[in-house]
Parts: structure tokens; C-alpha cells; sequence
């Protein structure tokens, strides 16, 4: 080619950089800036034609210098059409020491027989600036933010959501959003990911499922996700907005186990309305007993009997109120606290047994088989309603065909815990009713009462850390065992 072709070839480039509406360079395969536009002259602050001449470096910041000629001799062994600058920051610096972020074309052109570089440089300062705004804004977010690009990889994070998992914004940031996806589902995520780039509207994520991300240290989140499709100038990304559902489930989960505990107590005051009830009721035809034949002994002037008689109304009178008080105590007390009392148990159950009775047989017998240590320290309102609805059922359940009825109380303390089994010949209870005992609202036969009582006598022993068993043999009997645990105060 002559001089003149090669200088007519130049003029050419020359005239497409001048008609450019975008900033633009030539520059050869050593380095060297051969052509400016008025654009690019300008951008960077230099006059006309004031490039022509230099190396490209002086375009580029000084901590680059050192690896930029191998970057531009590797461009030149395999030259080709590329954008530089998308998914990493890219900067310029003017004549001034202005450091100027930049997106860059490369195009590779002949000129004179030699491969050449034809620049375009787009000064992205406005968008930066946009950027920079839209990032402090979702920075401001109390919500988890994520940005997601087509490929899948993270191009953006925000300080909530690097609270939330536990990372670096370095560590998160060109790495695939599947490093926050629990790992059973990690290989079809992609599926997912890319079917909604294919659709993509605003809407929940899984809304009927169960969603959870995965923290930095392998623990599971769970999360309620939004998606919300954004369009830049180059491609479809993908904001999501997370939100940790930490606290709300566990608030709910509280909710949940109040209203629980709310209607145990609302069932167990119900119990006690009854127990209550029902316990007095003997009592107080025992008093009604009395008074009548004190009536009678009035009448026939005996008045050492009505004093007598009177006195034993009185002894009842003051053991039921003192049952009341103690049925109103559990009903008071808090499930984490016990009060202990030590005490005597064999007056303790025969003072029972005497308010069960009272002055009526029942054609039952008491009879007991103490080999415990007194004296024993216990929850003592709970252990008499215990025992009491042990006994209580006992009597009901007894077998009316039997010329004798019993009802063995057995104690031992042994092994650091006090056993009281209590045994009766009554009518026992079939074997495929046993499992229901002790469950709430669960009637047996007609004999039944609300289902209520022995559910609670086992929720009161396991509160004390104590356990309760049946043995029962139809039409021979049943014996109810507790186990409760010794205190301090307890005899050895």
C-alpha cells in the first residue's frame, strides 16, 4: 500500500470518529493513540489532536499501568468484538487526575496492514450516580434485597440481607444465588430461576410452599420472597425481597402453645368446679346425717349425743372447707413452682377416707399397708387431690356383687422416691379401655363422670416430676400406682 493509500485509509477513520455521536480511539497494537474524536478529546479534558501520539495508558489510572500492556498484548493475540466494563467497575482519568467510571467497546480494525483497536468509551458517571442512589435506597431497606442477573450470579446485596446471611457483600457478590438455597433444592433451582427470566411479572415466590435460605453457617431461614423483574439497557434482572419469618412463626408457635395452655387450665378449672362439687357432696349428707340424728336425740333428750353429733358436724364442716381452699390453691398455683409440706401421710389418708365415707359404709373397706419412711415432705394440696380421685374412683368402681369390698393403699421409699399404689377388688377395667383412661374427656361406662378426673391426676404427677401406672384385670380389679420423687425433708 502506498503512502498515500495508507494516509487516505487514516483520513477515513478519521472522518467515521469525527461523525461518531459516542466518544472514540484508535490505537495501534503497541499502545499507541493514532486517532481522537472531538467526544473522547473532550470527556477526557485535552485539546484536539493533543492524544495523537501517546500511549493509551495515559487514559488510565496509574495503579493499572503495570498490568495493562499484557492485557492489551493478550486483546491483540486473539483480537475480537467485546464489551468491557459489564459486571466490573472500569475507570478512566482525565487530564486533571479526574477519575471517571467508563463502559468500553472493543472492535478490532486493519490500518496499514496492521491490527488495530477501535475504542468506544461511554462516560457512565449519570449512571453510576443513579446506581449509587438506588443502592443507598435499598441499603435503607429493613428488608433482605438481592439484584440478579440472567446468568444467576449476585450483582448486588444489600446491608439487611448481608445481616440475614451471615456474609461479606465480597463474598456474596458475581457468586450464583444457589449459594443461598438449601441444598436439597439447589439443583433444580436453576430450573426455576431460569422459568420465571421466561415469564418474568412481580409476584410471591411459592406462596402455598414452605420457603427457607440457607445462612452462612448452614442453618435453615425461614423466608417469604417477592420477585420483582427489573430491565436495564442490557439484560432482565431480578430484585428479591426477603423476608425473615424468624420471629413471626416463633411468635405464632407462642400463640399457639398459650392457647393451649389456656384451655388445659379452662379444662382443669372445670375439673375442679367438679371435684369440688362432688367431693363435698359426701361430706355434706354426712352432716345432713348427723344433724338429723341430732334432731332425734333432742327430742329424746340426749344431749351428751347431740354433743357428740355436733362436733363431728363441725370436724367435717372445717376438713371440706380446708379441701376447697386446697382445690382453689392448685387452681392458683404456678406449673413451675411447688410448695412442699412435710407431714404424715397415714392421718392424711384416713381423713380422706373419713370425707368420702363419712358415717356410710358402702360396704368398703379401707385397708392400709404403710412401709414408707415418715415423715415424707409433698405437694400436699396436690397429693390429696390425687389421691382423693383415686380413692373416689375406687369406691364408684366397686363390684356390688362381692360380699366384701377392699381398697389396699401400699407405700415404700426406696430409691429416692416415695411409691403409693392403691389397690381395689372392683370391677376392673376392660382391656381395650385402658389406653383411654387417662385421656381427656374419655368415658369408660355409665359409672363415668366427665372424663376429666384421672387426666388431670396425671398431668398434676407428671407437674412434680412423677409418673403414674394401671394394672387392671377385668372383674377382678385395678390398682393405680404413683411414683413421685423425694425432697429434702423426706424421711429415709
Amino acid at each position: 500500500m502506498t503512502a498515500r493509500e495508507e494516509m487516505l485509509q487514516l483520513d477515513q477513520y478519521q472522518l467515521a470518529l469525527a461523525i461518531s455521536p459516542v466518544p472514540m480511539l484508535l490505537v495501534s497494537k503497541t499502545g499507541e493513540i493514532m486517532l481522537t474524536n472531538q467526544l473522547l478529546d473532550g470527556l477526557f479534558g485535552y485539546e484536539p489532536s493533543e492524544l495523537s501520539g501517546e500511549r493509551v495508558e495515559i487514559l488510565i489510572p496509574e495503579s493499572f499501568h503495570k498490568h495493562h500492556p499484557d492485557l492489551r498484548e493478550a486483546y491483540f493475540r486473539l483480537p475480537s468484538k467485546r464489551n468491557m466494563g459489564h459486571g466490573r467497575d472500569l475507570n478512566g482519568i482525565t487530564k486533571t487526575g479526574e477519575i471517571i467510571p467508563l463502559e468500553l467497546g472493543l472492535d478490532s480494525v486493519t490500518v496499514d496492514g496492521e491490527i488495530c483497536a477501535l475504542v468506544v468509551a461511554l462516560d457512565i458517571r449519570y449512571r453510576k450516580l443513579h446506581e449509587n442512589r438506588m443502592n443507598l435506597a435499598m441499603d435503607a431497606a429493613a428488608s433482605a434485597m438481592i439484584m440478579v442477573d440472567e446468568q444467576g450470579l449476585i450483582v448486588f446485596v444489600n446491608k439487611a440481607a448481608l445481616l440475614l446471611f451471615g456474609y461479606e457483600e465480597t463474598e456474596l457478590l458475581n457468586s450464583p444465588v444457589e449459594r443461598l438455597v438449601p441444598r436439597e433444592i439447589r439443583h433444580v433451582h436453576p430450573t426455576y430461576r431460569n422459568s420465571f427470566m421466561s415469564a418474568s411479572n412481580a409476584r410471591p415466590m411459592a406462596k402455598e410452599l414452605d420457603l427457607h435460605a440457607l445462612h452462612r453457617d448452614g442453618h435453615r431461614i425461614p423466608v417469604e420472597i417477592a420477585l420483582t423483574p427489573v430491565e436495564t439497557p442490557t439484560q432482565t434482572m431480578v430484585v428479591s425481597t426477603i423476608i425473615d419469618l424468624s420471629e413471626r412463626l416463633e411468635a405464632e408457635r407462642m400463640v399457639a402453645a398459650k392457647s393451649r395452655e389456656l384451655a388445659q387450665v379452662n379444662n382443669e378449672l372445670t375439673q375442679f368446679a367438679y371435684s369440688a362439687s362432688h367431693d363435698l357432696k359426701a361430706p355434706l349428707s354426712s352432716i345432713v346425717g348427723l344433724l338429723a340424728v341430732c334432731h332425734e336425740d333432742l327430742d329424746d333428750g340426749n344431749l351428751e349425743e347431740v354433743r357428740e353429733n355436733l362436733q363431728k358436724c363441725l370436724q367435717i364442716s372445717r376438713r371440706s372447707a380446708d379441701k376447697v381452699e386446697g382445690v382453689l390453691a392448685i387452681a392458683r398455683v404456678d406449673r413451675d413452682a411447688f410448695t412442699y409440706e412435710t407431714v404424715m401421710l397415714e392421718p392424711i389418708i384416713r381423713e380422706m377416707w373419713l370425707d368420702l365415707t363419712g358415717p356410710n359404709e358402702f360396704n368398703v373397706r379401707l385397708l392400709l399397708e404403710l412401709d414408707h419412711a415418715d415423715p415424707v415432705s409433698v405437694e400436699l394440696n396436690t397429693f390429696k387431690v390425687i389421691l382423693e380421685n383415686l380413692l373416689s374412683n375406687a369406691i364408684r368402681y366397686r363390684d356390688y356383687d362381692k360380699e366384701n369390698n377392699d381398697i389396699i393403699i401400699r407405700t415404700s421409699s426406696r430409691d429416692e422416691n416415695l411409691t403409693v399404689a392403691v389397690t381395689d377388688n372392683g370391677i376392673g377395667i376392660p382391656e381395650g379401655s385402658q389406653h383411654a383412661v387417662f385421656e381427656m374427656f374419655k368415658r369408660i361406662d355409665e359409672r363415668s363422670d366427665d372424663g376429666l378426673g384421672l387426666a388431670l391426676v396425671k398431668k398434676q404427677i407428671e407437674r412434680l416430676n412423677g409418673t403414674i401406672a394401671l394394672e387392671s384385670i377385668e372383674g377382678t380389679g385395678t390398682t393405680f400406682t404413683i411414683t413421685l420423687p423425694l425432697h429434702e425433708g423426706n424421711g429415709q
